[in-house]
């Protein structure tokens, strides 16, 4: 029986890409605080910013752009927002083991250092691109927009392969107040409590939330989070407008796997790593005429982890102590002009400004050994966009940008892209062409202070270049979305780690990736609405660099990109009830087994994971209360025994439920 509803799914899903080609552009509901089950399910037009950092309606941008609301996010029950991203389409996420373990994500078949990760507008990645998404909660986000692509000529450095962008909730309408409580699998306990309201003039949100899980594994696998979160919108007068958000993580993760996981070597009793995330966003808008526009965002991140890993023989040879702390000063200036209408064309020149400077204290004990480091760099962007409309049934987006780096000096990045929509099927092409680069991370630069790895201050950024087409089709007035996108992607200059050169860091290696990204969303009868996803990719080293190896090896695929995935979702909300089931199929990939020696490659076999949710209101509007309501989540329903990466086993089947309350 669970073989057969696994096919299935999986058959399902893969016939349902075949036909419809469809998910990147479309959104579920909207967000108004209410709980999940009083939401009625809607596909809406919703206004996106990150494509061009204006305000443009989702059916005018010729991006492949996917929008997460909260809607979802509620009726998914998702508190990771890696567990949202998974059914984004050309997105493939990784988890190393247990809730808590190293997760990243492979945009396109591009680098996992290759995503830029923006939360109210501030970049949070480490410097060089790489991002850790284990630890980053659902707490107080009001939606997630993901573009695909490099959009480094209107984000610079590090938009490499696709832009992943968080906002923070906004305090609107009455004041309201929502507390859950949750337990289940594990251990596991969740305790999440939000206040928002506002009015024209004032509005603030406020969030905070608390989990600690014991993990799977039977020894050291603990894992908690605390996050808080807050906005703060002020409208002095009409033109003049100021958005300020804060957001603070603290986590701690002991994991007993070595680079070769927990099915491959012996578990360590004691090592773990802590984190703290800082982020401040201020954002200050000012319309000095009604066709000129000024914007002004400054920010402020930091991540300091402290990774410690005491002396456990057989499992270690020596113990290991790492602090590093690193902090990024960030401002953009832009201004936005709201040219003449010419011949039933509206055009938007924006042209602006943006400064960084990137800091890293760091310092590792091994042994009896110290190392100190205190790298520091900055770098200026000016960029320009012009976005034409032609009544609102063509548009076409042309900017560049020119990046000015004290590591790697001058570069420019161009993008164009259009889309135009066809009567009277409502039929939109899109397509597009940009580049796109990452700059390289402080280790890179900088080195560890070890003689064994050196840095290399002259290294080039690594590039991409990128093209896609599109379509996307509204049928039974807008019930029923289908889309598909054709890409391709070239990666140069991409920096490798070479044992015993000096310095060790060099651009010598190339890839390239295509595929295509096809889904499908609809509403149907009984307030159902259906969500599918599919993803074809192929991914070939170009040049290895004459390094060798299994890592990257030349005329062969690149590791942990399946050829095959997607996803398909039933939701059913209802006036009291909301239940949701999502399958995430994954087929199989390449990865290296770390336990033997010279770390072959081998096949990553594919997976399926099914996962259940489910809310009911209990009492509206009583005891003081707005509602009572029970929740309650099966994560792996069909308890499959899978690895997203080799060697390292994933949960079973998990259960867990609560009860929530608002106010």
């Amino acid at each position: 029986m669970k073989r057969a509803l696994v096919v299935g799914i999986g058959v399902v899903c893969f016939k349902m890409a075949l036909l419809h080609h469809g998910l990147d552009s479309v959104v579920w509901g909207g967000s108004t605080g209410r709980p999940a089950a009083d939401m009625e399910p809607t596909l809406l037009d919703p206004v996106v910013v990150t494509g061009t950092r204006l305000e443009v309606p989702l059916r005018e941008t010729p991006s492949a752009i996917t929008v997460i609301d909260r809607q979802e996010i509620e009726s998914r029950q998702a508190t990771d927002v890696l567990e949202l991203l998974r059914t984004v389409p050309g997105m493939s996420v990784t988890q190393t083991g247990s809730r808590g373990g190293l997760t990243t994500i492979f945009p396109r078949g591009g680098e996992e250092d290759f995503n830029l990760v923006l939360i109210d507008g501030v970049p949070v990645n480490d410097a060089g691109g790489f991002f850790d998404f284990s630890d980053l909660t659902t707490e107080n986000i009001e939606r997630i927009e993901v573009i695909r692509g490099p959009q480094s000529a209107l984000y610079g450095a590090n938009a490499m392969g696709a832009v992943i962008q968080i906002f923070t909730r906004r305090g609107r309408g009455p004041l309201g107040a929502d507390v859950s409580l949750t337990g289940g699998s594990f251990d596991t306990f969740e305790g999440h409590a939000t206040v928002s309201g506002g009015t024209d003039r004032f509005g603030s949100s406020l969030g905070f939330g608390y989990l600690t899980t014991s993990g799977f594994l039977k020894l050291n696998n603990d894992y908690r989070n605390t996050t808080a979160s807050a906005s703060i919108d002020y409208r002095p007068f009409s033109p003049l407008q100021f958005a300020f958000s804060a957001r603070y993580s603290d986590s701690r993760f002991e994991f007993p796997t070595e680079v070769g996981g927990d099915r491959l070597g012996p578990l360590d009793p004691e090592q773990f790593q802590e984190r703290q995330r800082w982020l401040l966003s201020l954002r200050g808008t000012h319309a000095l005429t009604g066709w000129w526009e000024q914007v002004l965002l400054l920010g402020l991140s930091q991540v300091d982890v402290l990774s410690k890993d005491p002396f456990n023989p057989p499992v270690d040879t020596t113990s290991r102590r790492t602090e590093r702390d690193e902090q990024r000063l960030f401002a953009n200036y832009t201004w936005n002009f709201l040219l003449p209408e010419f011949r039933s064309t509206a055009t938007t020149l924006s042209v602006g400004a943006e400064f960084q400077e990137e800091d890293l204290d760091q310092r590792a004990v091994i042994g009896a050994s110290t190392t100190v480091l205190h790298p520091s760099r900055s770098s200026k962007g000016y960029y320009a966009q012009a976005l034409l409309n032609w009544r609102k049934q063509a548009t076409l987006i042309a900017g560049v940008r020119v990046e000015d780096s004290t590591t790697f000096g001058l570069d420019t990045n161009p993008r164009l892209s259009a889309s135009f929509i066809v009567p009277p099927l409502q039929t939109k092409l899109r397509g597009g062409f940009g580049t796109g680069i990452r700059a390289p991370s402080f280790r890179e630069n900088f080195g560890t202070g070890s003689p064994l790895v050196v840095g290399n201050p002259a290294l080039k950024p690594e590039q991409s270049i990128s093209w896609e087409i599109g379509v996307d089709q509204p049928l039974l007035a807008g019930q029923l979305v289908l889309s598909a996108t054709y890409f391709e992607n070239t990666f140069e200059d991409l920096i490798t780690f070479v044992s015993g050169a000096t310095p060790s860091f060099l651009n010598i290696q190339g890839a390239e990736s295509s595929g295509i990204e096809a889904g499908v969303q609809a509403l149907l009868p009984w307030k159902l609405r259906l969500s599918g996803s599919y993803t074809f990719l192929e991914t070939k080293v170009t040049d290895d660099g004459g390094v060798g190896g299994t890592l990257f090896t030349r005329g062969q695929p690149l590791l942990r990109r399946p050829r095959h995935q997607g996803s398909v979702g039933l939701t059913y909300l209802g006036d009291r009830a909301t239940i949701g089931v999502v399958a995430n199929v994954v087929g199989d990939a390449i990865d290296r087994d770390f336990s033997q020696r010279g770390s072959p490659r081998v096949t990553l076999a594919g997976h399926t994971k099914v996962d259940l949710a489910a809310s009911y209101v209990l009492a509206q509007n009583v005891w003081g209360l707005k509602t009572l309501r029970l929740h309650g989540k099966i994560e792996n329903l069909l308890d499959e025994a899978y690895e997203q990466a080799f060697g390292f086993s994933a949960p079973g089947i998990s259960v867990r439920g609560g009860i929530a309350a608002g106010f």
